[in-house]
């Protein structure tokens, strides 16, 4: 199926959507009534229960239980509650992003059962008990996408079906015991499971290499280099993220910590944990915590920990140097929401996320990733000579990784901030050039956020220290945030941006610099002790310590920017993640 013909396909329900904005008069249950046309009763009924909603969508305080049960028939079956015969998952849903500005889901499978079933029945669960934040993100994020943009669509299409299509012959002549493979199989059988649980369709695992809304939120990231490559825009400059890893004074502590940048149409977000009963000897990673957003596989911030003992971040950076994008192919490449995945689950060290990572190089969704190892780690102990901490970065056709433990040992910190640290991938992605255009904005060391983190990162000795420095945006005051620009700072060059701070009649010297719908969208951040139990510390809003709080009502983009689901003041506290689902930890 075509992206356009897909789009056009579910035009009745992005009409819905669009009458949503206007008139409020879609009910919770509407959006609901294909994935609750799944859901039975209790393990014994046979007939179809409703579901009575308790709470107001948006605060709710308790979890929606699901289970993907076998009936006597065989058949696969999605039941209230999560106590049945033949469970091969339970999930649990919360939705409480007036209240937090989180939704939270949690999904486990039962080792029992075949790997491919307990994806697809894991995503199944998600896409039916997140069905309705689900619909949201679409609205907001997917369904304009082709909005004037029919000819670039139809080349996404083609690259994409060609992909997708190369990816299946692979997967139908590989070995079933060669495990990478068989962890891109598991998924897209669990990418199939969100589509069948989000449509309501029948249950039947296995895999669907058609298009779908849901596919498209997952390539997000690579959507950024594609777009380039296939000629969609001439926008070169993507400013996502930072990210920061530090260790406290005396080696007490070790913290990891992100922010993510973005339109603040994305801030439908997801606090997720999976929990698969894979063989652990094979899979390491059978567990991950991570932020992200709804129906997507991986966290795509990134921030991701893992039951192995990894925690895994990245930025994002932009290639100027566009012959590059010649590399990029639809045959023998992997997008990297594929291979982020499967790195995640099947890494047992920082050098091997890298090695797995590597492969596959589809040279989009460009990223510098930091990989640490906590189970290199013990408080209050000298750092190990290697293994801690590894980055990697990421060009169309190259890929360079290099144990940085000697950094860390030496500076007690390594900042990201969207530039590449490599010189050959400087050179390559062409931010060496560019930087000698545009100035120090673009340059490893020089940029406003490297001296931002070079000045304060002592001043981080605990969690709420650490919160405090990735939250942290003074542009009107902090010397590092002034550019020759009118007023002459900005609200971009902080930790955490706010792009839609800055006067709309400013003059900048880059549109990336000025007001625009941009900005953080949250923190993350854990420690050793939060780590042993795969929890962290979050916040689901941008920055207000310093600077108004974010309110869809008072910007300026309220009118062109969709944001259906979405509170109207975004001012909420920072939690910490405590997971229901039992026995969450990381191997240390």
């Amino acid at each position: 199926m075509s992206i356009m013909t897909l789009f056009s396909k579910r035009n009745a329900l992005f009409l819905c959507f669009s009458f949503y904005i206007v008139q409020r008069c879609i009910s919770n249950d509407h959006l609901l009534e294909p994935a609750l046309s799944q859901v039975i009763g209790d393990d014994n009924s046979n007939e179809e229960q409703p579901i009575t909603e308790t709470a107001e969508p948006g605060h709710e305080k308790v979890y929606t239980y699901r289970s993907i049960c076998i009936s006597a028939e065989g058949e696969m079956r999605i039941l209230h509650g999560f106590d049945c015969r033949n469970q091969v998952a339970v999930g649990r849903f919360r939705n409480a992003v007036n209240d937090s500005g989180w939704t939270f889901l949690e999904i486990e499978t039962k080792p029992e059962y075949p790997p491919e079933l307990q994806a697809y029945a894991a995503g199944v669960l998600e896409g039916n008990l997140s069905s309705v934040v689900i619909g949201y993100h679409i609205h907001n994020a997917v369904e304009d996408y082709c909005k004037n943009y029919t000819e670039y669509c139809s080349r996404l299409n083609e690259f994409v079906n060609q992909s997708m299509q190369w990816i299946k012959r692979e997967l139908a002549s590989k070995n079933p015991d060669d495990i990478y493979w068989a962890q891109v199989n598991r998924t897209l059988h669990q990418l199939t499971g969100i589509y069948d649980g989000y449509d309501g369709a029948k249950l039947n695992p296995g895999i669907s290499f058609d298009f779908h809304p849901i596919l498209m939120i997952n390539m997000n990231g690579d959507l950024y280099d594609l777009e380039k490559k296939l000629n969609k825009t001439i926008d070169l400059n993507y400013d996502r993220c930072s990210g920061f890893v530090k260790v406290a004074p005396n080696n007490e502590d070790l913290f990891i910590s992100q922010v993510t940048m973005s339109g603040y149409q994305n801030m439908m977000r997801v606090l997720k944990l999976y929990k698969f009963g894979y063989e652990k000897e094979l899979v390491p990673g059978h567990t991950t915590t991570f932020s992200g957003y709804p129906g997507l596989l991986y966290s795509s911030d990134d921030f991701a920990l893992m039951s192995s003992g990894l925690a895994a971040i990245e930025t994002t950076y932009s290639i100027f140097n566009m012959p590059l994008f010649d590399q990029v192919r639809p045959i023998g490449q992997l997008p990297s929401w594929i291979r982020v995945k499967v790195a995640n689950e099947l890494a047992r060290s920082a050098r091997e996320w890298c090695e797995i990572f590597e492969r596959y190089n589809s040279g989009t969704y460009n990223n510098q990733w930091v990989i640490l190892d906590y189970k290199r780690f013990t408080p209050g102990k000298g750092l190990p000579p290697d293994g801690l901490l590894f980055v990697l970065e990421q060009v169309p056709g190259t890929i360079v990784y290099r144990d940085l433990t000697w950094y860390l040992r030496k500076h007690t910190y390594f900042p990201s901030y969207n530039i590449p640290y490599f010189k050959n991938i400087t050179s390559l992605s062409g931010y060496d050039k560019y930087a000698e255009k545009m100035g120090d904005w673009f340059r490893w060391g020089d940029a406003p956020r490297a001296h931002i983190f070079e000045r304060d990162h002592n001043k981080v000795t605990d969690i709420d220290s650490l919160t405090k420095l990735m939250r942290y945006n003074d542009y009107t005051h902090d010397e590092f945030s002034r550019c020759n620009c009118t007023p002459p700072y900005s609200a971009e060059a902080a930790i955490s941006a706010r792009g839609d701070l800055n006067p709309a009649d400013g003059v900048y010297p880059l549109p990336l610099m000025g007001h625009r719908n941009h900005g953080g969208l949250d923190y993350k951040g854990t420690n050793y002790s939060l780590f042993k139990q795969l929890r962290f510390r979050a916040i689901g809003c941008p920055t207000y310590d310093n600077v108004p709080p974010f309110q869809w009502s008072k910007f300026d983009y309220d009118k062109k920017v969709k944001h259906v689901g979405h509170p109207d003041l975004w001012k909420f506290e920072a939690i910490e993640t405590r997971w229901e689902t039992p026995n969450v930890k990381a191997d240390l």
